[in-house]
């Protein structure tokens, strides 16, 4: 249900009103003039304002006109007692979406203002289809039977839903683990088992975009407010309403940007960029990341306090390799999703497959187990998968490979031996591996593109 707020100076409808939308669920609020209606607007931040055209103070269209000018967006609906479709035309020219007529219906008034709520969601959700891949209408299904996995599945449901009545009010939640874990599916799976499932999903890879571009994806902007601002663009914060929002790769964002997100958390508000106006955040947040946050905080990459404020509540996914008892279900599984899609029969895995399988390290994890399933069943007539299908002799080493002959070999009596110099060397192993691909060499080590970015650029300013 929404913040409905009442603008009328007949203070027996205004009871009458206000008693009729709580009663259907609605948070209500009512004032009897239009100043001081204007003077709390910014701290009520109303998702619908019922408003009336004839008011002791002001005329209802300048109370308009000064909403539209201070940049709000909430629907208005006005309520006149003058039956002429003059006033309601000129309110609706001044920016407001409906009009009902006293004496007012409150069978009609109800369905008014459930038709314009809808519209405002349907708004939000189109801009979002624009700006971000939407969230798949099957329910995500997490695989796997592994003891450990479904613990981790229930934990998961258990916080998913708690018993609150705002999305803003359950846990912020910090997952944790190796690229391709699957902490993206465990963020939706969430979402879908929450009571923010039936509002948007919305997801931002900080490791993706500039700063500044986050800054802005995150929480928008008004028009003018830098060269290229050529109008009022709301950010991902607002247009996912009380749904969720999916901060993957939190560990990359900007300490600058860090701050601002904190700010955010705690107090429950933001602001676009070049706003003045505080905006409330009704949305729950999930984040992750597959660095060592602690790390960064020593080194002062992160801040301690928004680390604190979005560890209320930490999963920790597996890696594939701490997950064999699930190898042979989730191999199958991605071989009949992928046979489906290619029109193909679905082939059966041997049992020498499966044991090559199993020695290897999997360093992408099931985002790499899905690929190459994707790719056997995609480019293989077979109906038998043998290993020399599945193409593991590239790429990550297996877990049994015996080490090559330039192995790192670690001394710590050795004079001069820093753990900085072990990550050099253990970096320039993996680029040497790789041969330079800096994608294939950050998948081995368990980091993410960018990070391995800035430790080169590290290694490179120390020498």
């Amino acid at each position: 249900m929404a913040k409905v707020v009442i603008v009328d100076d007949e203070r027996s409808l205004l009871h009458s009103l206000q008693l009729e939308l709580r009663r259907v669920g609605h948070q209500c609020h009512g004032f009897e003039t239009g100043e001081q209606f204007l003077h709390h607007v910014e701290e009520m931040t109303p998702e619908l304002v019922l408003l009336d055209i004839r008011l002791p103070d002001m005329d209802g269209l300048e109370i308009i006109r000064r909403i539209k000018r201070d940049g709000h967006e909430f629907p208005i609906i006005v309520m006149t007692a003058f039956a002429s479709i003059s006033n309601a035309v000129a309110a609706m020219r001044e920016g407001a979406v409906d009009y009902v007529e006293k004496p007012v219906d409150l069978e009609q008034l109800n369905l008014v203002i459930q038709r314009n709520l809808e519209n405002v969601q349907i708004k939000g959700r189109l801009e979002l289809l624009e700006r971000t891949q939407p969230l798949e209408s099957a329910t995500v299904e997490l695989i796997g039977q592994q003891d450990s996995f479904l613990k981790l599945v229930e934990m998961a449901r258990r916080v998913a839903a708690p018993d609150v009545q705002r999305a803003a009010d359950l846990p912020t939640i910090l997952l944790l683990g190796e690229t391709g874990t699957g902490k993206d599916m465990m963020a939706r799976y969430i979402h879908q088992n929450s009571p923010a499932a039936k509002f948007s999903f919305v997801q931002l890879n900080c490791a993706a975009f500039p700063r500044d571009l986050i800054e802005s994806e995150l929480f928008g902007y008004e028009k003018g407010a830098f060269t290229d601002a050529r109008a009022t663009k709301k950010g991902l914060l607002e247009i996912a309403g009380e749904g969720t929002v999916f901060l993957d790769e939190i560990g990359e964002l900007a300490v600058e940007l860090q701050a601002k997100l904190l700010s955010a958390l705690e107090t429950r508000s933001f602001r676009r960029i070049g706003g003045t106006r505080s905006r409330t955040m009704r949305a729950r947040i999930i984040a992750a990341t597959n660095a060592d946050l602690t790390r960064r905080i020593r080194e002062g990459q992160f801040r301690e306090d928004l680390f604190y404020r979005l560890n209320v509540f930490t999963m920790a996914l597996p890696a594939l390799r701490d997950r064999l008892d699930d190898l042979d279900l989730l191999a199958r599984h991605f071989i009949a999703k992928f046979a489906r899609k290619y029109r193909k029969k679905i082939p059966d895995l041997s049992p020498a497959a499966l044991a090559r399988m199993r020695t290897y390290s999997w360093p992408g994890n099931i985002r790499e187990l899905s690929h190459v399933m994707e790719n056997v069943t995609l480019l293989n007539d077979s109906v038998l998968i043998q290993p020399h299908h599945l193409g593991l002799s590239t790429g990550a080493l297996p877990m049994e490979l015996a080490l090559p002959k330039d192995a790192i070999v670690c001394n710590v009596s050795e004079p001069g031996f820093t753990l900085d110099k072990l990550e050099q060397q253990v970096i320039q192993q993996a680029l040497t591996l790789t041969q330079g691909n800096v994608s294939e060499a950050a998948k081995m080590l368990g980091l993410s593109r960018g990070a391995l970015r800035r430790r080169l650029e590290h290694v490179d300013n120390d020498q």
